[in-house]
């Protein structure tokens, strides 16, 4: 298991089962199990008794609530299976021509691409958007099949707030974990992983390589 896998994560990765489990018996233990040895106690006031069933269901609620995540991102993967001869196709269409093919599906989407100014200058930023008077930022790690996590969501938010941006676009190839989909509701960022670019892709063609074997 990876060093930096936290509870989130792991709770979102093990069987749904085995999480029902777990949440289930944090409840009894809370519930039932906790109170019971505390009220034994005469050291124990009837305060610190009653904060056994009171915690019991916000924690195994807590608990359980990554098993969305994990049934969706079950879903994801195999959809990422499905979809993997497109998204290898895209990992193989060279960098710049990839850019462009990016660029023209956001200029389908009604966003002004802005070229040879500051912002593009920045390694981090690949594109730079307008739509109305707001300002965007494209990061693309399309070649990476893998996970993207929290430090990369915290990062691209970091580089909108720098260049006072109104939000950005992480795009990849893999996908994102829980923990980084978490964090980003609610703000200003958009996550598109493989499935996302696959149909972000199709408004340039049906065939994300097309453009590029023709």
């Amino acid at each position: 298991m990876k060093k930096d896998l936290n509870i989130i994560e792991f709770l979102a990765q093990i069987p749904w089962w085995v999480c029902v489990t777990i949440s289930a018996s944090f409840y009894v233990l809370l519930k039932f199990i906790v109170p019971y040895f505390e009220a034994q106690s005469t050291l124990v006031n009837d305060v610190h008794i009653s904060l056994g069933p009171f915690l019991a269901p916000v924690v195994a609620l807590a608990i359980l609530s990554p098993i969305t995540f994990s049934f969706l991102q079950s879903n994801r993967k195999k959809k990422l299976h499905d979809l993997k001869g497109e998204i290898q196709s895209i990992q193989e269409i060279p960098w710049l021509q990839f850019k462009e093919l990016v660029a023209e599906a956001y200029r389908r989407s009604g966003y002004i691409l802005m070229e040879n100014n500051t912002f593009t200058a920045d390694p981090s930023v690949d594109l730079v958007m307008r739509k109305s008077a707001n300002l965007y930022l494209v990061q693309c790690r399309y070649w990476q099949n893998r996970k993207l996590g929290l430090r990369e969501v915290k990062n691209m938010l970091s580089l909108m707030h720098e260049k006072q941006a109104s939000g950005v676009f992480l795009l990849t190839t893999g996908i994102f974990t829980y923990e980084a989909r978490h964090y980003a509701v609610g703000k200003p960022i958009t996550l598109l992983d493989g499935i996302d670019l696959v149909e972000l892709l199709e408004k340039v063609s049906c065939n994300p390589s097309s453009k590029i074997l023709n």
